[in-house]
């Protein structure tokens, strides 16, 4: 079934085939996690407006998990949890970008993959990165959101739910054609996060509430996969599981998205199993229970060996109506506030039926009675709120836990604020319970406006952020979201000296921050200061040895000024470290071209072609290659290809045309030239040289 989601897809019906016998061997596993998305928005949890009938469906024909919390409101956070069945205070990951999952702790895939199962996972943002420690035990781990653009850096930050889900159909068609061992899938969507722009029908459909079209679009995605499964007879022996990462606020508590607060709206997830025979049909669990239960309860209705976990355990006996024990206390926390803001952290603990918020201004809440959490009692019931606390400092060893701090180069930083998730991430949380730290209850206005003005940055609408951020800062004058996203907003107006001063500003909060030096590195480039410029990359790479952009730009320092032998150094190291990147293998193959190594830029350019057979600048650059080389038929097949891939590369256009006229085939040459000439978008350097051709051939 084509991913194209048309009417078909989107509104037609999709039987659940009836249950069969269980085939000899080991079931498969199928994991979606949904992003950002709150349980109450699905239409088996209650709400009226969804258009959520698979997950209805699933939900209706396996068991759905009434209350299941989340650790985290944050992607990376929640993500390691679910995949190591630990809370972040043991496995360290705190927040998104600057936190790496160690390999010290088994996972889901780790496990599986030990057992001989093959594993794909396939993730829709640059949030969950192979660099951030996901991808360990997976075969295959898609996460390539590079745009088609012939460009250094694809700023492409997530992909749309349907083109990661047509990735996965296609594994699925190759696990298919070769049975044999189970497999293990996991496909992360992402469409429910802000900004919410569903494609179309959703965005007709839900025109008053594109959240909720966003999830409607993300259920007929997962109906594709559905589709697929049964299509491949592979559907009725795959367990299939169904969790959130984290919910949404949606203007709760003043909250307009998510990562300020732990209030139940971000933290109550989505939690369905389905698997006739193996997991009973129409049960609701009512009990509280934890995304980290997840991995436990999925080995052991694998019968696998278990996870290692104090966080998480199996819910086998309470889908099967037996008693598990006693519910065990929930924890959740956020410390976004502290990283982003220099504000105050978060952290919950949970039993049943009260909930205790450890923050400046304590809050307990009765979630019986008050699901809204609107009425604190941490006044009235003061032995209550003690005997929560004490449970959280126990669970907590009375510290702040693990803190597997990694780096933030510059890509990451750049993706992750084309999200509206940039922050300082400094090198280790200095005293974040240092009572003098801001309450975020009392400044969330603060941030959904920085939020705003972040959001207005990366559109381009500097005039519009800039008053947001000097009044915030005039205000808090720490606070390093604020003079980051500043100097974003300068350097993107060109008012680069002022965005020096912002990012060094900023070093002085976060020394260790490599991607600030590397975008005051970028500045003194535009400046036309190519030794402040090298001296900047270079205490990037101090900080950070694997900061590939940085090497890209020293080498193209180093290049201009005709060092071609460190420039090819340098970007060798970068590849080296991020092999599976074409766009730093294309910079050496251009770089070795223009040096006079053809043959080692022919390597690369193949290597590239290899990891990503339809990358048309690669296609380009050997068939410039090609031509120079005199092959020129080999030259002008490879320019064609490129120009069916991406028509307006104005490069491949005009040497295609160098080609034609070489091989005498000049009405096709002059053709060419005057698309470039006629064209809207022909950049002006090619234009000028087009016609330029065009005046020198005979009529």
């Amino acid at each position: 079934m084509a991913l194209a989601l048309g009417a078909a897809a989107v509104l037609g019906g999709l039987a659940l085939r009836p249950p069969k016998a269980r085939p000899p061997g080991r079931d498969n596993l199928l994991l979606v996690t949904l992003d950002t998305t709150r349980a109450d928005r699905l239409g088996c949890y209650g709400y009226a407006g969804a258009r959520t009938r698979y997950l209805d469906r699933l939900a209706a024909e396996g068991v759905r998990f009434a209350q299941a919390i989340s650790p985290a409101p944050i992607t990376l956070p929640a993500h390691a949890s679910i995949f190591t069945g630990l809370y972040p205070i043991a496995h360290g990951v705190r927040n998104n970008g600057n936190f790496t999952l160690s390999d010290r702790y088994p996972t889901l895939a780790t496990l599986l993959k030990s057992q001989g199962y093959r594993t794909a996972a396939f993730v829709s943002s640059f949030i969950l990165d192979r660099r951030y420690g996901l991808a360990r035990g997976f075969d295959r781990y898609d996460d390539r959101m590079e745009g088609a653009e012939a460009q250094v850096i694809s700023l492409e930050a997530e992909r749309r739910g349907d083109r990661t889900a047509l990735l996965l159909a296609r594994w699925l068609e190759e696990q298919a054609a070769s049975p044999g061992a189970p497999f293990f899938a996991w496909l992360h969507l992402y469409d429910p996060h802000e900004p919410y722009q569903p494609p179309p029908p959703f965005r007709e459909m839900f025109a008053g509430s594109p959240y909720d079209g966003e999830i409607a679009f993300d259920d007929a995605v997962v109906a594709s996969i559905l589709d697929k499964l049964s299509q491949l007879g592979l559907k009725d022996h795959t367990i299939i599981a169904v969790i959130g990462d984290h919910g949404e606020s949606l203007g709760e508590h003043g909250e307009e998205t998510h990562s300020m607060f732990v209030y139940e709206g971000v933290l109550n997830v989505p939690f369905i199993l389905w698997r006739p025979g193996r997991v009973p049909a129409g049960v609701v669990v009512q009990e509280p229970v934890r995304a980290t239960d997840l991995a436990p309860t999925l080995l052991d209705l694998l019968d696998l060996p278990p996870l290692k976990t104090d966080h998480g355990r199996s819910l086998v006996p309470s889908i099967q109506g037996r008693s598990g024990g006693p519910s065990p206390p929930i924890y959740a926390e956020t410390y976004l506030p502290l990283f982003y803001m220099n504000w105050a952290p978060l952290r919950s603990i949970r039993d049943e039926r009260f909930k205790l918020i450890d923050a400046p201004r304590p809050e307990l809440y009765d979630l019986a009675r008050d699901p809204k959490e609107e009425h604190n009692l941490y006044g009235q019931e003061a032995a209550r709120a003690r005997a929560l606390k004490e449970g959280l400092e126990r669970l907590t060893g009375g510290g702040e836990g693990s803190m597997e701090v990694g780096r933030l180069d510059a890509e990451t930083a750049e993706k992750l604020a084309a999200l509206g998730y940039l922050g300082a991430g400094s090198a280790a949380p200095p005293r974040p319970n240092d009572p003098t730290r801001k309450e975020p209850k009392d400044m969330i206005g603060v941030f959904n406006r920085l939020r705003r003005a972040n959001r207005a940055v990366r559109e381009r609408r500097f005039d519009e952020a800039l008053p947001i951020l000097q009044d915030v800062l005039a205000r808090d004058p720490q606070n390093a979201f604020a003079i980051v996203v500043t100097g974003s907003a300068q350097m993107g107006m060109g008012r680069y000296r002022e965005g020096i001063a912002s990012f060094r500003r900023y070093l002085e909060l976060v020394p260790t921050s490599a991607y600030a030096h590397h975008w005051i590195a970028v500045c003194y480039l535009r400046l036309g200061d190519r030794e402040a410029a090298l001296r900047e990359a270079e205490a990037t790479l101090t900080v950070d040895a694997r900061f590939t952009d940085a090497r890209v730009l020293k080498a193209g320092v180093l290049a201009t000024r005709g060092a071609y032998d460190p420039a090819i150094a340098e970007l060798r190291q970068a590849v080296t470290t991020d092999p599976a990147k074409p766009a730093i293998r294309l910079d050496l193959a251009r770089v070795l071209a223009e040096a006079g190594h053809a043959a080692e830029a022919k390597a690369e350019y193949n290597a590239i072609l290899t990891l990503q057979a339809d990358y048309a600048p690669a296609l380009t650059g050997l068939g410039a290659l090609e031509a120079g080389g005199g092959d020129l038929e080999a030259a002008a097949r490879h320019l064609r290809r490129a120009l069916e891939i991406e028509p307006t590369q104005d490069e491949a256009r005009f040497d295609l045309a160098e080609v034609l006229n070489r091989q005498g085939r000049r009405e096709e040459a002059v053709a060419e030239y005057r698309r470039l000439v006629g064209a809207k978008d022909t950049g002006p350097l090619i234009r000028a040289r087009a016609r330029e051709r065009l005046a020198s051939l005979p009529p």
